[in-house]
C-alpha cells in the first residue's frame, strides 16, 4: 500500500503542444482537488438510537457523510461488552458474517505472507474463490490466535480484561437475537465468542500504509499540539462499518484516564486509531525500514532486496492493536505509553506516533520485535529524508526514506507552518495528499476538538466509492466526547 506511480512526463519540460495541454489540465485538476472538504459539527446531527444500563448508541448523520455510530460504554469490561452486543447486535453479527463471506476473498488477497509458516503461505497463495478462501482465512486467524493468545492474556487479564469484553459482546448479541437465531446464524454463543476473538487478530495479518503529523508550538496558531492519524488500508470492507467506541472508566485504577476512544469496527477490542481523556493521542504506520527501530542499516536481510522482510518480526507476542489498546486505556502520557511499548512482547514493525496534552509534543516510535527507537522533531528528517520543519514532525504514507525529497505532505505543512489548526489539518491535509482511505482522525489540543472522516467502499469491499480523505469531516467537542450520555430508556 501507499506506493506512488513513477512520473512519465514533467510539466516543467514540455515536449509538444499535446503534452503541454495535458500538463495544464492536470494542474487544473490538482488545484480543484486542493479545496478543503466541509466540516460538520457532530452536535448538530447526532441522535440517540439505543440505550442500555451500561451503554448508549448514538448516530451522527451529517450532510453527505456515511452515518457514524458512536457507542458510549461504562462498567466492567464484561458489562461494556454486553452493552455493545445488545446495542449493536445485528451490526456485529452481520459484520462477522461478512468477514468470512462477502469480504473473504479480498481479505485473503491482502494478507502479508512474511513470517507465516510455509504450509499456510502456500494455502493463502492458492486460495482462489470464496469456497477455498473461507477455510484458509479461518486457518490463518486461528494460527495467529494460537501464537498470541497466551501473550495477550498475560498482558490484558489484569489490565483491560479484553477477553471478558469479547465474551460480553457475544452474550449481548446472542441474548438480543435469541437462542435459536444465535445457534442457527452464529453457531451458538461460545462459537461466536471464538469467532470474534480470531477476527480481532486480522490487523496482524495485513500491513497498513498510513500518514502521521504532529504540529505544535510555533507551527500552530495557539501553540498547542495538532495531531493527524490517517489510515490507508486499501479497498477493504471495513470502511462501510467504521464507528467510534468511547469507554468510560468509572472504577479506574491509579493514573488511568477517565475515558478512552477508538475509531474502530464492530466487535473489535484491539485499537488501530485512538485517544484518551488524559490527552494521549496515537497515530500509526507500517515500517519497512529497520533504521526506524534503531538498527544501523535499512534492511536486516542478506541482499536487502525485499522491503517487506527487512525488519525482523514475529507472530509470537502481543499483537500491535492490543498494545495500542493497553496504553490508550491505561497511560495518561506519551512517556507512560512508551514505557508500555518498551516492555511489551512486541511482534511486527510499525511507526507509532504519540502526542499528549501534558507536553504538547509529538514523538514517533520506531517499533519492532527486538528493539525500539524514539524519534523527535530534531532528528526524524534524518530517517525520512524529508524537509525538516520546525515543530512539525511527520511521516507520510510512503516507504521511508523517501527517494523524492519533496512531496505533497511536506510542501503543504511547510507552507502552513505557523498557521496550522485542527480545522485545516482535518479538512485539507488528507484530501490534498490522498492519504487516509479507510478513515482519518485529527485532535486539536488547543481548541479541544476531535475530527474524523470515514471512507465508503462497494458492498463487497473491493473498490472505494469515496475515500475518507475525500469525504466531509465530522467534528466533536472533546469535553462532550468524554461525557457519558444518559442511559435512560428511550420513550
Amino acid at each position: 500500500f501507499g506506493s506512488s506511480e513513477p512520473r512519465l512526463f514533467s510539466c516543467a519540460s514540455p515536449a509538444n503542444f499535446l503534452l503541454v495541454m495535458r500538463c495544464v489540465l492536470a494542474s487544473l485538476c490538482m488545484a480543484a482537488a486542493l479545496d478543503p472538504v466541509p466540516i460538520h459539527p457532530a452536535s448538530q446531527y447526532v441522535e440517540t438510537v439505543g440505550t442500555h444500563p451500561n451503554g448508549v448508541l448514538q448516530m451522527v448523520k451529517a450532510p453527505d457523510t456515511q452515518p457514524l455510530p458512536v457507542l458510549h460504554l461504562k462498567g466492567t469490561a464484561a458489562q461494556r461488552g454486553e452493552a455493545a452486543g445488545v446495542l449493536m447486535a445485528e451490526t456485529i453479527a452481520t459484520f462477522a458474517d461478512k468477514v468470512f463471506d462477502d469480504y473473504v476473498v479480498a481479505l485473503v488477497q491482502s494478507v502479508d505472507l512474511h513470517g507465516l509458516p510455509d504450509w499456510l503461505a502456500t494455502l493463502i497463495k492458492q486460495a482462489v474463490g470464496k469456497k477455498v478462501a473461507v477455510p484458509v482465512l479461518t486457518d490463518a486467524l486461528k494460527w495467529v490466535s494460537q501464537k498470541q493468545d497466551g501473550h495477550v492474556h498475560d498482558a490484558h487479564d489484569k489490565s483491560t480484561q479484553i477477553f471478558d469484553e469479547i465474551a460480553g459482546i457475544a452474550k449481548g448479541v446472542c441474548d438480543t437475537l435469541g437462542a435459536d437465531a444465535c445457534q442457527s446464524r452464529l453457531g451458538g454463543q461460545q462459537a461466536f465468542t471464538d469467532r470474534i476473538k480470531i477476527v480481532n487478530y486480522l490487523p496482524e495479518l495485513i500491513r497498513m500504509s498510513c500518514s502521521m503529523v504532529g504540529a505544535t508550538k510555533t507551527a500552530t496558531t495557539h501553540g498547542s499540539l495538532v495531531q493527524l492519524r490517517s489510515l490507508d488500508f486499501g479497498a477493504v470492507p471495513f470502511s462501510n462499518y467504521g464507528m467510534m467506541v468511547v469507554h468510560h472508566q468509572e472504577a479506574k485504577e491509579g493514573e488511568r484516564p477517565d475515558a478512552f476512544a477508538m475509531v474502530s469496527f464492530p466487535g473489535f477490542v484491539g485499537a488501530v486509531t485512538g485517544l484518551n481523556s488524559a490527552g494521549l493521542v496515537q497515530s500509526e504506520k507500517v515500517s519497512y525500514n529497520a533504521r526506524s527501530a534503531g538498527y544501523n542499516q535499512t534492511c536486516i536481510k542478506p541482499g536487502g532486496v525485499d522491503i517487506y522482510g527487512c525488519v525482523p518480526g514475529t507472530y509470537d507476542g502481543e499483537g500491535v492493536p492490543f498494545v495500542i489498546r493497553r496504553f490508550l486505556e491505561t497511560a495518561p502520557t506519551k512517556a507512560a505509553a512508551e514505557d508500555i511499548i518498551h516492555d511489551a512482547k512486541r511482534t511486527w514493525h510499525v511507526y507509532l506516533g504519540l502526542g499528549d496534552s501534558t507536553t504538547q509534543e509529538f514523538d514517533v516510535v520506531g517499533y519492532a520485535w527486538k528493539q525500539t527507537k524514539t524519534w523527535t522533531n530534531a532528528d526524524i528528517a534524518n530517517l525520512t529524508n524529508q524537509t525538516h520543519i520546525k515543530d512539525v514532525t511527520y511521516v507520510d504514507m510512503h516507504v521511508q526514506p523517501r527517494s523524492q525529497h519533496e512531496d505533497d505532505l511536506s510542501q503543504a505543512l511547510e507552507a502552513q507552518a505557523g498557521k496550522i489548526t485542527g480545522d485545516w489539518m482535518a479538512s485539507y491535509v488528507p484530501h490534498a495528499t490522498g492519504s487516509g482511505d479507510v478513515h482519518h482522525m485529527v485532535v486539536d489540543h488547543g481548541l479541544k476538538k476531535f475530527y474524523v472522516a470515514m471512507g465508503t467502499t462497494t458492498p463487497n469491499g473491493t473498490t472505494f466509492i469515496r475515500k475518507a480523505c475525500d469525504a466531509p469531516v465530522v467534528s466533536f467537542d472533546l469535553d462532550e466526547l468524554w461525557t457519558m450520555p444518559t442511559t435512560s430508556v428511550l420513550v
